[in-house]
């Protein structure tokens, strides 16, 4: 008789996996076709930041460390930049190579989306969740660029999983301690997470009794800045700063600034990213004229807002008026032209995804689901730091 339980038990635990597994394959791999047709048809090059990224990574490979010319550089994290020289280490340095990394880890991303959708809400949450960022319009065509959120959602959708457990109790420290590790890479990535350590173990403790979770929030939160001291260390010595990155001042600058206007207005100033010395001069002098702006100018400041907010929520088709730029033939411009001439598609998924994603925090608030609160966390978290404090461009 207990036999029989037994073996019950673990048939029904292999059905309730091999449904898991056949579920993630499917929403991985309408990740990867609905990405595949703007990989392989479109061809443009990295710019801007893309470029930044793998002319850092092209060093890093070929054993000069994070340079730019010629120079060492931190005008942006290290994290993406490593993580595509290991990629050029296997692959060699293509454009090419970093578009099947992005459709690689969008496939992971759509993935994590179902486990913490399941999560919270069971098998069909997780499939709803899964296919709604795997078929995307609107995320599809970044497909295109050589983008550091292709590394940081997924290792901050790791962070998630780590720390929303099914029975909402807090995490053992053998978890909370993994979740800082990808915490602490995620900020390596994209420097706009910095604050994070704080805000993810401040919702440890405020969801359980603060007795049962700050071993959880502490482990998490020193493990995260452990992570980011050697590049801090290295910063220290070879740029003479502290800074995880050099670009702090410019970013913040073009928000803080007599001629800012909520959007990306420079003011004329460009990267100056000619010498250590230069990068790190623009990053304090910028930084300076900045503090000073808001200091004199609060109500200026506050009053650029509104125009940050809508600037910030508002979709814009950057990757694809970029692609467009060019002299297009073929089936590269039936689909970047036919993408053009239905924008409305794009902005109707857009702006639903915000109405629905609401009403679902909403809803899960009330239910009390693990998870809730942080998500709803993170979301006024990203809406508040950018239209306070930075640009507010997407």
């Amino acid at each position: 008789s207990d036999l029989g339980a037994r073996d019950l038990f673990l048939d029904s635990l292999w059905s309730i996996r091999r449904t898991c597994y056949l579920d993630i394959a499917v929403v991985a791999v309408l990740a990867l076709v609905a990405r595949l047709p703007w990989a392989l048809i479109v061809h443009r090059g990295a710019s801007s930041d893309s470029l930044f990224y793998v002319l850092g990574a092209k060093s890093i490979a070929a054993g000069h460390g994070y340079q730019i010319l010629h120079h060492p550089t931190a005008f942006f994290p290290v994290g993406w930049p490593a993580f595509l020289a290991g990629v050029f280490l296997i692959t060699g340095t293509s454009f090419l190579a970093v578009k099947v990394t992005a459709l690689v880890l969008w496939m992971l991303t759509t993935a994590f989306v179902y486990l913490l959708g399941r999560r919270l809400g069971g098998r069909s949450v997780g499939l709803v969740a899964g296919v709604l960022v795997a078929v995307a319009p609107t995320m599809t065509i970044y497909a295109l660029r050589a983008s550091s959120e292709h590394l940081f959602i997924p290792l901050l959708l790791a962070v998630c999983l780590l720390v929303v457990t099914a029975d909402g109790r807090t995490p053992s420290m053998r978890r909370a301690a993994l979740a800082g590790v990808f915490l602490g890479l995620a900020i390596l990535v994209r420097s706009t997470g910095i604050l994070l350590p704080l805000v993810i173990p401040l919702w440890l403790l405020l969801r359980r009794p603060a007795r049962e979770s700050w071993r959880a929030a502490v482990t998490m939160s020193v493990v995260s800045v452990l992570v980011l001291t050697p590049w801090m260390a290295r910063n220290a010595v070879v740029m003479h700063t502290l800074g995880l990155s050099t670009n702090g001042g410019y970013t913040i600058w073009i928000g803080a600034h007599p001629g800012a206007s909520g959007g990306f207005s420079n003011g004329g100033k460009h990267w100056a990213i000619r010498s250590v010395a230069s990068e790190t001069h623009q990053n304090s002098l910028l930084l300076h004229e900045s503090i000073h702006y808001v200091a004199h100018n609060p109500l200026d400041w506050l009053g650029l807002i509104p125009a940050k907010f809508e600037n910030l929520m508002v979709w814009q088709p950057g990757p694809l008026q970029v692609a467009h730029e060019r002299h297009l033939h073929g089936a590269e411009a039936t689909l970047v032209n036919g993408s053009l001439h239905h924008l409305w598609l794009f902005k109707l998924w857009h702006y639903s995804y915000w109405v629905l994603g609401g009403l679902a925090l909403v809803l899960t608030a009330r239910r009390r689901l693990p998870g809730a609160g942080l998500a709803a966390l993170l979301v006024g978290f990203w809406i508040v730091f950018h239209v306070t404090d930075r640009k507010s461009t997407r």
